[in-house]
């Protein structure tokens, strides 16, 4: 894909149970969880609210609701969180919390739980060639000096989801080619390379 679409089309039950079966597979060949929750009360970075606020699609969160307990909308507490609240949800995602690593039920784990921490990378010329790491969680994810730790398997099939997705939601596309145009001017500044994960097709 190099351009939106314009067009952002609901998922369906079978696209999103489609996606939680592509994206099952853990990222690394251990449990990166345990990399971080020694420095974060015991607890995965991407499993407190307190870290990383899960954003899951509007059908999605419906989803999980006909099927499981384990999810609820997000209710700030903070005057910042209210405000992210209200800047931050679209018309497409909307913030939500489940109950908490102890209660968590891997098969209802949300898409953006399944993701983190990658995220598309567009290029320059509007093309969807990769995942790079989430910027706002460097220096938090352990994960960020591990890029080789991250399985192929799971960056072909990462890269697969998300174009996909982008077939639907072109909302998505124009976020993550903002995003991209960030690290971009980031790398820029440091001279330093893009930390992007090519799928096999790509890198081979």
């Amino acid at each position: 894909m190099t351009k939106s679409t314009s067009r952002n089309i609901p998922l369906t039950s079978e696209e999103i149970r489609y996606f939680y079966d592509l994206l099952d597979e853990s990222l690394t060949p251990y449990d990166c969880g345990k990399l971080c929750a020694p420095k974060n009360g015991g607890e995965p970075l991407c499993c407190s609210v307190e870290n990383a606020v899960p954003m899951l699609y509007r059908e999605e969160f419906a989803y999980l609701a006909k099927r499981t307990e384990l999810w609820a909308r997000w209710k700030p507490k903070t005057d910042v969180d209210k405000k992210m609240k209200k800047e931050d949800e679209t018309k497409l995602l909307v913030f939500c919390e489940c109950k908490g690593i102890a209660h968590c039920e891997r098969e209802n784990r949300s898409i953006c739980c399944r993701t983190f921490p990658l995220e598309p990378y567009i290029d320059a010329q509007g093309k969807f060639i990769g995942l790079i790491f989430m910027k706002e969680f460097r220096g938090k994810c352990p994960l960020q000096t591990r890029l080789k730790d991250i399985k192929q398997s799971v960056v072909d099939k990462h890269f697969q989801f998300w174009t996909l997705l982008f077939e639907k939601k072109s909302d998505e596309y124009d976020l993550y080619k903002g995003t991209s145009r960030g690290w971009r001017i980031s790398a820029a500044k440091t001279g330093q390379q893009l930390p992007i994960l090519y799928p096999a097709a790509v890198s081979a």
